[in-house]
């Protein structure tokens, strides 16, 4: 038995059933090779539309002509189709997009085919609740990425021996930023290209598969059995398409769009909680800035609470309560809206103690700014009302219009795009106390009292910052530390200050630094940086922390002494037969769970290394 998966997007609107009918006749995505005919066109595309960001000085958010080149064309029309350039590439025709695809990668759009030996030959279910269960970013919809000794079932003495264990590649990817869920034995991670997964955990073998509209950014929420003993996974994709799935055979329950505006998206993960599901909301309109000629901006952040049973809409948060209106003329005249912008970008996270939901925001795309930015806001479970909001910068209007070169939609004055890209974590002092940990994009960690509506209770400049970090995805809290990678790579908004690329640790009570390594410097790799990005993972004695020069590393938690070093930047042999190289480690964290740990490997954006691999490493065997 193969299946064929086209290196291009595919939308499979019919849902499940389509799918099921289609992989029965071998029709998923298959065609045929193609020439590169369309290079001409490409090209002159290529020139006409892109090459002024990609080619240019501009902000290092627009990947170089050299990182689109190591791109897959399926990477690249998928960007241009369902990402983060649909609306920039919205006035291209299906063949221009599948030109400068071609052009870019230069090589055809082609399938692939999955082997037989890639899907397990007697799938079971053993989806049951257990202890080392990952059911929500972080692990747990408190969010803290710490694990205990009985849930990791890794213990510090034997990080030193971590090996591969296995190897799952992504047929034409490049970021690999799903973070892995675990129910049971069995995994379930999310793709580029909208499939969702259900690997056996042990082996990586294919249990079951879906097929999306677009990429599954976020970790697959995973819900406790129901009445009827059904456990539900619930995927986010960036079109803001949420599915429910029965995570023992993949059948979907239930499939709605919560998007509210052209450039809603998805980019967080949702969370369950009780009979709820709640899913952040972010917009792209702060891509779509640097179009002169695009009306910016509308958009508002918001979170969606969802019944679990049947996906119906309980109730709407919006980050600006207020609708945008026209507010003044762009330099060329044309109308400029707001407030907007406020996006939410990561997951929310569950006080079921106090009935809240904490989420973080970005900055506002224009002006008038407003207080719920760059800010930490406690929303009702029950009720979607805003409890309280700590914002911690005021003022930052930013969109990348707001480059080297300053374009007509760059907000005056504009900020420095210091927002909240990481889930705020609730973690709880040895005194019993509770405190809401979280880091800034400016390089700064706070700890705030959720019993005093977001009150300061210490913070920590560890870093300069910037916009693409300072804390970028998140930290992690455990064991009386906060454990805090900082990026620090250079754009042309960044704030002054001293760049500390590296591992930090805080301490929990007080933010008092306890130790730092430095990012180790990397050279002689296209897209290698000396930075921590990603969010890190801690287990009692060790913590994880994933590079963006491709490896992943374990350090002691008492002192930061390197345990364990693991080099991605490879290829691999694979488990289900699909070329495969890993590349940066950003955006999750590890997923530590039953005695293994799964890691996404490959993040080609920001003109770092690409990859499309998802690894599982366990202790090695005496």
């Amino acid at each position: 038995m193969t299946r064929s998966f086209l290196i291009g997007p595919v939308s499979f609107l019919g849902g499940w059933s389509r799918w099921r009918r289609c992989a029965a006749v071998g029709m998923i995505g298959t065609v045929g090779p193609v020439p590169i005919l369309a290079q001409p066109l490409g090209q002159a595309v290529y020139r006409a539309q892109c090459a002024a960001c990609h080619d240019g000085d501009g902000s290092v958010r627009a990947p170089r002509r050299a990182s689109l080149g190591s791109m897959s064309p399926r990477a690249i029309l998928a960007t241009l189709t369902q990402g983060t350039m649909r609306q920039v590439a919205a006035s291209l025709s299906d063949d221009d997009r599948r030109a400068v695809a071609e052009y870019l990668a230069q090589r055809p759009l082609t399938s692939i085919a999955l082997p037989a030996t890639a899907y397990c030959s007697q799938p079971r279910q053993t989806d049951k609740a257990s202890a080392g269960d990952w059911t929500a970013w972080g692990g747990a919809p408190t969010g803290t990425g710490f694990r205990t000794a009985e849930q990791a079932g890794v213990s510090a003495s034997q990080v030193p021996g971590l090996e591969l264990q296995w190897a799952f590649a992504f047929p034409g990817g490049t970021v690999t930023r799903s973070q892995p869920s675990v129910a049971g034995d069995q995994l379930l991670v999310g793709s580029q290209f909208g499939e969702v997964y259900s690997l056996d955990a042990a082996s990586g073998c294919i249990r079951w598969t879906y097929q999306g509209d677009a990429a599954v950014k976020g970790v697959i929420a995973v819900s406790g059995p129901n009445a009827g003993g059904i456990r539900t996974a619930v995927a986010a994709d960036f079109l803001t398409g949420v599915v429910a799935l029965d995570v023992a055979t993949g059948k979907p329950l239930w499939r709605v769009r919560v998007g509210d505006h052209p450039s809603s998206n998805i980019t967080g993960s949702p969370v369950i909680h009780a009979d709820r599901v709640y899913v952040p909301v972010s917009s792209m309109e702060v891509v779509a800035a640097q179009s002169a000629t695009y009306r910016c901006c509308t958009s508002s952040g918001a979170v969606v609470a969802l019944d679990l049973a049947t996906g119906a809409t309980i109730w709407r948060h919006r980050a600006i309560a207020l609708p945008a209106t026209e507010v003044g003329k762009t330099p060329a005249g044309r109308p400029m809206f707001g407030p907007a912008g406020a996006p939410i970008w990561s997951s929310p996270t569950v006080d079921s103690a106090r009935g809240v939901l904490y989420v973080g925001t970005g900055e506002n795309y224009t002006h008038p700014t407003t207080t719920t930015s760059d800010a930490i806001l406690a929303i009702g479970l029950a009720t979607g009302t805003l409890v309280w909001s700590f914002q911690a910068t005021a003022g930052d209007a930013y969109n990348m219009a707001c480059g080297a070169a300053k374009g007509d939609n760059c907000p005056a004055p504009n900020g420095s795009d210091v927002d909240f890209g990481q889930a705020p974590l609730l973690t709880t002092l040895p005194t019993g106390r509770d405190l809401l940990v979280v880091g800034q994009k400016l390089g700064v960690v706070y700890a705030l009292d959720p019993d005093r509506r977001g009150a300061v209770v210490w913070l920590a400049k560890v870093s300069r910052g910037g916009a693409l970090g300072g804390v970028h995805w998140g930290v992690a809290a455990g064991e009386g530390r906060v454990y805090v990678p900082i990026s620090d790579r250079a754009t042309p908004v960044d704030p002054p200050g001293l760049a500390r690329p590296g591992l930090h640790a805080l301490d929990l009570v007080t933010g008092s630094p306890l130790w730092s390594q430095s990012a180790p410097a990397c050279t002689g790799r296209l897209g290698c940086f000396a930075a921590f990005s990603a969010a890190p993972t801690a287990i009692p004695g060790v913590v994880f922390a994933g590079g963006l020069d491709g490896h992943l590393r374990g350090f002691a938690a008492a002192d930061g002494t390197l345990l364990w070093d693991f080099d991605a930047g490879r290829e691999f042999p694979t488990i289900n037969g699909v070329p495969g190289r890993g590349g940066a480690f950003d955006g999750p964290g590890p997923t530590v769970a039953g005695g293994m740990i799964f890691a996404s490997s490959g993040y080609g954006l920001f003109g770092q290394t690409p990859g499309n691999v998802l690894l599982a490493l366990r202790p090695k065997v005496p």
